[in-house]
């Protein structure tokens, strides 16, 4: 499980660098880029043991809300899962109403 999430971890690592984004492994596990304008854009690889963890919904409001240097607006979160959980966590924004928020986004790996 832990070199799946190292790949996908490599996966968002290297669209945030195409972008020419300076990029950061965070000590939570997620990947953060310095964009455009200063946004600050979260990226979390997601495999099966995180979505059956008792507190990854926990975890995923508290990444979801937030915010850049300064106190700004909320920080794009992107979530890169495995395929073998992609369903559960569409399923998990859609019930947290994450989506709706518009700065919550879900990428496949065909991306």
């Amino acid at each position: 499980m832990e070199a799946r999430k190292q790949e996908l971890r490599a996966l968002l690592e290297a669209y945030y660098r195409s972008c020419g984004w300076k990029v950061e492994h965070a000590a939570d596990g997620t990947v953060r880029a310095s964009g455009i304008g200063g946004v600050t854009w979260i990226g979390l690889p997601v495999v099966r043991a995180d979505v059956e963890s008792a507190d990854f919904q926990e975890r995923l409001l508290a990444l979801s809300e937030e915010r850049m240097p300064g106190g700004g607006e909320r920080c794009p979160l992107e979530l890169l899962p495995d395929e073998d959980c992609a369903d559960d966590i569409r399923t998990l924004l859609d019930r947290l109403r994450l989506r709706e928020r518009g700065h919550v986004e879900i990428y496949s790996l065909a991306a």
